[in-house]
């Protein structure tokens, strides 16, 4: 019988994050036995909008990131970070090879601009929350998907 290859999600955040949209999904992937890791687009601490600092685990200025296949790329849209994300040069290429190599991508906020630009930049749809969606809903039914390898 042939191994299941285990899904790897990446958080991407920068500066100015909403602290309980990234701190609630990376708690409920980690308590489901899930692979995720935060990728910050400017330095190693990453400070919400709240002035609260996180670790990143992996930091794009240090090296340049490469997503393994079978990859997650979930893009938090709260706070600040989903502007960040839009106007980051290096944001709309790393989505690009993801879903070249058959990776997929999570948006949060299925209403925001980056949300918008997501439909342009992909040929195929992300995974968003649907219509009145709450996060913590969104978040652990993205968890389950995963988990489940039912996306």
């Amino acid at each position: 019988m042939a191994k299941k290859k285990r899904t790897h999600s990446y958080l991407l955040i920068d500066d100015g994050f909403d602290e309980l949209e990234v701190v609630y999904l990376l708690h409920t992937f980690r308590r489901a036995g899930l692979s995720i890791k935060s990728v910050s687009l400017g330095s190693k601490l990453v400070y919400s909008q709240q002035g609260v600092a996180i670790k990143a685990d992996l930091c794009m200025v240090d090296e340049p990131f490469r997503a393994p296949d079978d990859t997650v790329l979930i893009l938090p849209a709260g706070g600040y970070n989903g502007e960040a994300l839009r106007r980051d040069a290096r944001v709309k290429p790393l989505i690009e090879c993801i879903t070249t190599e058959n990776g997929r991508v999570a948006v949060t906020d299925g209403e925001s601009l980056l949300a918008r630009d997501l439909g342009e930049w992909l040929p195929q749809a992300t995974c968003q929350p649907d219509l009145g969606q709450g996060l913590t809903d969104f978040v652990e039914g993205l968890a389950d998907r995963i988990g489940m390898d039912a996306w």
